[in-house]
Parts: C-alpha cells; sequence; structure tokens
C-alpha cells in the first residue's frame, strides 16, 4: 500500500507573518495552503479552554500576569499583536473547520492541575459535532496529561510529542511504550527514515516538528511523515511536490 500524501500544518498558524495563535494566524495559514494548524491550549481561571502557548502573555502581550490568574473577560482584552486577541479553542476549530482544515491541539503540561486542564479540553472537544472528530488531533509532551485525555477524549487520534531535550530519546521510548499513542510527534532531528519506518511499522503515525527548510521538508516527505509542522506553510506547501 502506498504511502498518503504528506500533510502540511502551520505551527501556531502562520506565525512568520501574523500574531501566533491568533485567529488572524490561522486564517492566513490556511490562505497559504496548509492542510491544518497546530495549537496550544490552557485553561483561564474561569474556565474556557484558551489559545496560548507561553503561561503569560508576556512575550506575546506586554502582561506579565499569568493565563490561569486571568478570568476570560480580563485574558480576552490583552493585545496579543497587531490588535489580535487570545482565541478560544472552539472558535479556532470553527474558523479552520470550515474551511477544510484540520486541528493539532497541543495540551500544555506546564499547568496548576493538569488533569483538570485535560478534562477540561476533553469536554470542549467532545461538544463538537461526531463529523469533526476525525479533523482533531491531541498531543502533548506530559504523560499525566496523556493518560487523562486518552481516557476522557475517545474517538480522537492521540499523540505523545518527545524531544531531545526535555524527554530525551530512551524516556521518550519508555514512555511511548506505556502509553500507546496513536501517533507520535518527534522533533525533527530525530525523525530519521529508519525512525519513521519502524513508527509504521508499528501503527504510529508521525507528526513531525517544527520544519522550516524546503529541503529537509522534501527529505521527510520521502520518508513517509505523515504530517510537517511548520512556521512557514507557505515555503513548505512550495516546497513539496502536490
Amino acid at each position: 500500500m502506498g504511502h498518503q500524501v504528506t500533510r502540511i500544518f502551520a505551527h501556531r498558524g502562520s506565525r512568520l507573518r501574523a500574531p501566533e495563535n491568533t485567529a488572524r494566524a490561522f486564517a492566513l495559514a490556511m490562505d497559504e495552503g496548509a492542510d491544518g494548524v497546530e495549537l496550544d491550549v490552557r485553561t483561564c481561571r474561569t474556565g474556557e479552554v484558551v489559545v496560548v502557548h507561553d503561561r503569560d502573555l508576556w512575550r506575546c502581550g506586554g502582561d506579565a500576569r499569568e493565563v490561569h490568574e486571568l478570568p476570560w473577560r480580563d485574558l480576552c482584552a490583552i493585545d496579543v499583536g497587531a490588535g489580535e486577541r487570545v482565541p478560544l479553542l472552539d472558535e479556532v476549530l470553527d474558523l479552520v473547520i470550515a474551511r477544510g482544515g484540520a486541528v493539532n491541539v497541543e495540551v500544555k503540561g506546564d499547568v496548576p492541575d493538569r488533569p483538570a486542564t485535560a478534562r477540561a479540553v476533553a469536554r470542549v472537544l467532545l461538544r463538537r459535532p461526531a463529523r469533526e472528530h476525525d479533523r482533531i488531533l491531541l498531543s502533548t509532551f506530559d504523560p499525566l496529561t496523556f493518560l487523562v485525555l486518552r481516557a476522557e477524549a475517545r474517538g480522537f487520534t492521540h499523540g505523545f510529542l518527545f524531544d531531545r531535550t526535555h524527554s530525551g530519546a530512551y524516556r521518550a521510548i519508555v514512555i511511548r511504550r506505556l502509553l500507546r499513542p496513536d501517533a507520535v510527534h518527534p522533533e525533527q532531528i530525530l525523525a530519521t527514515p529508519s525512525a519513521i519506518a519502524r513508527w509504521h511499522r508499528r501503527g504510529l503515525a508521525v507528526h513531525v516538528w517544527t520544519v522550516n527548510d524546503p529541503e529537509r521538508a522534501r527529505a521527510l516527505a520521502a520518508a513517509g511523515a505523515d504530517i510537517l509542522i511548520t512556521d512557514d506553510p507557505a515555503a513548505i506547501r512550495a516546497a513539496l511536490p502536490d
């Protein structure tokens, strides 16, 4: 059986040309030919699942207060670049899925209550129409978060994120075998052709991050990577054959 076409997901949207993790970045990514987007979620003080990478908005919005301390009414008033605001997960799902795209939801592990955050994400996703479920992927670096998501959000694809620095190759192998994910999300330097082939033999989809070099993207696609997550969807789309 031939390998399916490698898909391109925009890392926090088209973040080189729009403020990351905003509606503008996600819409632009779809305009630039992305098949989907990758985003980060955590909860704010009033419980909404919001799309934010960092624990606070200092880097993006000049506000040092932590996201989990802010109620939604205060959080959504902060300008995170070019007049954009922090979106709700539901808002991004509406935007991207309406345009035929998919969404990789990375659930952050640097939160005060990891199981509660995972359950909040699961509640949002389970309220979505069943026809959307195959367009939504879940991923996390955190094993506890992964286990709660797997138990609470059934019917979705669950991926395990790992890298050289924080996970370590050996630890990643051990945890992956314990968690039994549907997909692996390796840092791109770990995605060698032999590793991709090995993961595929084990029935795992392979979603590689963060791939910004066109030549590297072509090599990973040739090796069979299922999804390439990139900061520059326009360049990577242009680099890959139709």
